[in-house]
């Protein structure tokens, strides 16, 4: 019974290692292509610049999978436990990547970063919307991120943890909006995509979609 529990805690653990290196690698190694290689940022950039940008779609594609694990069927485990935990963990390495993002986007929200969110020196209402809705995106996350406590469930009761875990969902649709109004406008122009590349905000749009979809057709 012990080695049992001992092999399905290293499953566990290996299943939690790939769930976090996988899309860091992925889309690392596509901002790298994308903005380096094809667009011909500076690799000076890469320790905020490009690395925000990895932290940024690696963060809501965890968050979003937090909300897709045990939805889909192929990826539904008999463990329920097993599986609890591990949505529980990404949610939390997602929101982890979120709140990195956007202290580095403090940073480095200046008009030669992001010429387009300024004019005349000043953030234009373009920029300051889209921080808005980031910052405010990461404001809901923290909501389930905080119940996620082992005795969370416990202080608030059953019924409001569940609540508060809901709020995500509004995080996504604030996160949607936050990636819409930052690059919708490139969206359209596949001429202008380096490599022809899609943009990591357009990308990041369609993941939060998903969980959002799958939430209205399982009340329909």
């Amino acid at each position: 019974m012990m080695i049992k529990h001992s092999k399905e805690g290293k499953d566990l653990s290996t299943t939690k290692t790939k769930w976090i290196v996988l899309p860091l690698v992925f889309f690392t190694i596509y901002a790298i292509i994308r903005y380096i290689v094809f667009k011909g940022v500076s690799t000076n950039h890469l320790p905020l610049y490009i690395v925000n940008k990895i932290f940024s779609i690696s963060g809501i594609f965890l968050i979003a999978a937090s909300y897709t694990i045990g939805k889909l069927k192929r990826l539904k485990n008999k463990d329920e436990s097993g599986q609890h935990q591990l949505i529980k963990f990404v949610g939390l390495a997602g929101f982890s990547l979120s709140a990195m993002h956007v202290f580095i986007s403090l940073m480095i929200i200046t008009p030669g970063y992001f010429p387009k969110f300024f004019h005349e020196g000043m953030m234009n209402f373009k920029g300051e919307l889209s921080m808005l809705l980031g910052v405010f995106s990461l404001f809901c996350f923290s909501f389930p991120a905080i119940t996620t406590l082992p005795f969370m469930q416990e202080a608030v009761g059953v019924k409001k943890w569940k609540k508060r875990q809901q709020i995500g969902y509004l995080g996504l649709v604030t996160a949607f909006l936050h990636v819409l109004v930052m690059g919708f406008s490139g969206w359209l122009d596949m001429a202008s995509w380096p490599g022809y590349l899609p943009p990591i905000t357009m990308i990041g749009a369609l993941i939060a979609f998903v969980p959002l979809v799958l939430k209205l057709l399982r009340k329909s």
